[in-house]
């Protein structure tokens, strides 16, 4: 007799590498944490429970919480709060680091699963999406819109998006990703490789700005436990340079300087007043998910 295959197995990185249609990734993503998280799709209904309040004539009988009335024998309504639409501002590292893989897995291959379903639920929530993908020496830059036409050219640049170069300057990016005049939930998924506090900087003038900035850190997991062994050469995928030396005499060291590195991050980005994640490129995309909806939810 065959047996289902689980939902959560198929949003494992490994399994959606093997899909080749974006589309149906992000679908697949994201309809299997809708389901998970038993979240209200209807247009209008709101995602974010705001509170219990009595029953008044005229209430939707389906919003009564009928757990609640067999407790006190008393009638509530659950309220969600009915969101407006804002502008989603996805900003995805695409410089040379995120070449960096762990098995077949390269850093940018989760950010395009990440990045696929993150546009394709703030399609399903009806916000603007703007898509940038930021390198030096090219540009990618979609403005904001709404609807499934936007949602396939973001889809469309994820595919054809390649790892290059590096973080730019602000002077650079500033006016390709900044809007002074309203303010948006920016999404920015990158390893956070820089080499002048360039990406840093970026965050702090987003913040600044009034922007919601949420940060997904991504790295893989030999880079995070140093699964390395023996005598080896390491390229820095941006500067060229190579470190060698013995991996098993290296580890130690590398961990308390990554330990180190992993903090510094979250505390400058707790100060800055920015969102921070770390997210192991192994790991399911649904705790990132989760994370973009506390945050949708949380502007006014």
């Amino acid at each position: 007799m065959a047996h289902a295959v689980p939902r959560s197995r198929l949003l494992e990185p490994s399994a959606l590498a093997a899909i080749k249609d974006l589309r149906l990734v992000a679908r697949l993503i994201v309809e299997g944490f809708l389901a998970g998280e038993h979240l209200d799709r209807r247009p209008g209904a709101g995602i974010e429970f705001s509170q219990y309040r009595s029953y008044e004539p005229g209430d939707d009988l389906r919003s009564v919480d009928w757990r609640v009335y067999a407790r006190s024998d008393r009638y509530f309504v659950r309220e969600s709060e009915v969101e407006r639409d804002i502008t989603v501002r996805l900003v995805l590292d695409a410089t040379a680091s995120m070449a960096h893989a762990d098995a077949t897995l390269s850093k940018l291959d989760y950010s395009r699963f990440l990045m696929a379903a993150l546009a394709y639920l703030a399609d399903h929530q009806g916000d603007r999406i703007s898509f940038h993908a930021v390198q030096d020496g090219t540009s990618v830059d979609l403005p904001a819109q709404h609807g499934r036409r936007s949602l396939r050219r973001v889809l469309h640049r994820l595919e054809t998006v390649e790892p290059s170069g590096r973080w730019p300057s602000w002077e650079e990016l500033g006016h390709r990703i900044a809007n002074p005049r309203e303010r948006e939930l920016i999404v920015v998924v990158s390893d956070l490789f820089e080499s002048t506090a360039e990406i840093e900087h970026a965050l702090r003038n987003l913040r600044a700005l009034g922007h919601d900035v949420l940060v997904l850190h991504l790295m893989a997991r030999n880079e995070l436990e140093f699964a390395f062994h023996g005598d080896l050469a390491f390229e820095d995928l941006e500067s060229g340079e190579i470190v060698r030396g013995n991996a098993d005499l290296m580890r130690a060291d590398y961990l308390a300087r990554l330990a180190a590195e992993l903090e510094r991050w979250r505390l400058e980005l707790l100060e800055a007043g920015v969102t921070y994640e770390l997210v192991a490129i192994d790991r399911p995309v649904d705790a990132a998910l989760r994370s973009f909806l506390l945050r949708r939810g949380r502007l006014p």
